[in-house]
């Protein structure tokens, strides 16, 4: 079951867009709640009380109470998997985005005739994350953990530790073999001692890079140029 928000100040809009969704998700034969919203902050605070579930956000950016973008910004800063894709009238906006990660963007006038790809895209992104996973042994516990999760690995000597998004594990392994395992997926080796998620990345210097979670993880000079290659693909 897919949760999608819809928030947009204009009705016809949201009439639109929830049509269209639930057409697509009954294409896709998949199931799904449409939530609307007509202003950002009702949306916000639902995820400030830990009340929002949602794998899709569509949302207007220029809204007149609060916008999309101070919205997305909060939503954030709190959730950094929900997939958000902004609805807006003028692509001046586009490159703003960036800050906080938007999957995709459509234009208003564009939307009758591109909402139904834009919308295929954020459901095989989503198809693909929930169905990669990355699995390991632990003692005698065989332990598997979905790959968007994880935020890093980190080796210390022979000790693996994953950082995930609730919990930290430990185990024998090689950080090589792991960065050979995830060369296609969205996971750079920063550095000798880490292996970290690019989607997980809120920001990155030159010897520094930090996660949506606040923590900073070093950057090797060999590896700069591929590490803020992953970050620029992973924002895509």
């Amino acid at each position: 079951m897919l949760n999608i928000a819809v928030c947009d100040d204009e009705k016809y809009i949201c009439d639109f867009l929830k049509k269209s969704v639930m057409d697509c998700l009954a294409k896709a034969d998949l199931e799904g709640n449409v939530t609307v919203f007509d202003d950002g902050q009702p949306l916000v605070d639902l995820y400030r009380e830990k009340k929002a579930n949602f794998d899709i956000i569509l949302l207007d950016i220029t809204m007149k109470k609060c916008d999309g973008m101070t919205a997305a910004k909060m939503i954030r800063a709190i959730d950094s998997k929900v997939m958000i894709v902004f609805v807006t009238s003028s692509a001046e906006y586009v490159f703003s985005g960036y800050e906080v990660r938007a999957f995709r963007y459509i234009l208003k006038p564009e939307l009758l005739h591109g909402f139904t790809g834009v919308f295929k895209e954020c459901l095989d992104e989503l198809t693909k994350s929930n169905e990669v996973r990355f699995t390991f042994q632990k003692a005698s516990e065989t332990v598997s953990l979905p790959l968007r999760d994880i935020i890093y690995f980190e080796s210390d000597k022979r000790i693996i530790i994953i950082k995930s998004q609730n919990e930290e594990y430990s185990f024998y392994g090689k950080l090589d073999e792991i960065e050979e395992q995830l060369k296609k997926q969205d996971f750079v080796r920063c550095h000798q001692s880490f292996l970290v998620n690019a989607k997980k990345i809120s920001s990155v210097k030159q010897s520094v890079l930090t996660l949506n979670n606040g923590e900073t993880i070093p950057i090797s000079k060999r590896r700069a140029k591929e590490t803020n290659e992953a970050f620029l693909w992973a924002m895509r």
